[in-house]
C-alpha cells in the first residue's frame, strides 16, 4: 500500500476530487493548508478596496489517499492531469509506503481496510 499526499492550490480541489471519484478511488482526506514555494503569491485587496497587500503564504489544499500499489501511477497521473498547468511552484505529490491499515469499524487489516 502507498500513501499519496498531494499539495496544490485550493482552487483545484474540486477537480481533484472529481478525478479520483471517476477512478473509483474511495476514501480520502483533505485539509486546507498554507505554504510558500516558487509560485508567486497573489496581491489581495483590503476589505474596503483602498489598498493591496501580498499574503505571506499561498492558500493550498493537501489531499491524502492510501491506495494499493497497483494503482499508484494511475492516481498520481490523474492528480497531475487536473491540478497542473505547467508552472513552477504549483505544488508537490509525495508517495510513501504504508505498512498496515486498520479499519476502525470492521477491524479488518491490510489492503482490505482501505
Amino acid at each position: 500500500m502507498k500513501k499519496i499526499e498531494a499539495v496544490f492550490p485550493s482552487g483545484r480541489l474540486d477537480k481533484a476530487f472529481a478525478a479520483l471519484e471517476k477512478e473509483e478511488i474511495g476514501g480520502l482526506t483533505y485539509f486546507e493548508s498554507k505554504g510558500r514555494g516558487q509560485l508567486a503569491r497573489p496581491q489581495l485587496a483590503s476589505a474596503r478596496g483602498t489598498s493591496t497587500f501580498t499574503p505571506e503564504f499561498n492558500a493550498n489544499s493537501t489531499m491524502v489517499v492510501v491506495v494499493k500499489d497497483s494503482v499508484v501511477d494511475r492516481v498520481v497521473n490523474k492528480i497531475l492531469e487536473v491540478t497542473s498547468t505547467g508552472l513552477a511552484g504549483e505544488g508537490k505529490i509525495f508517495v510513501s509506503d504504508v505498512d498496515d491499515a486498520v479499519d476502525i469499524g470492521s477491524k479488518t487489516r491490510g489492503e482490505s481496510a482501505i
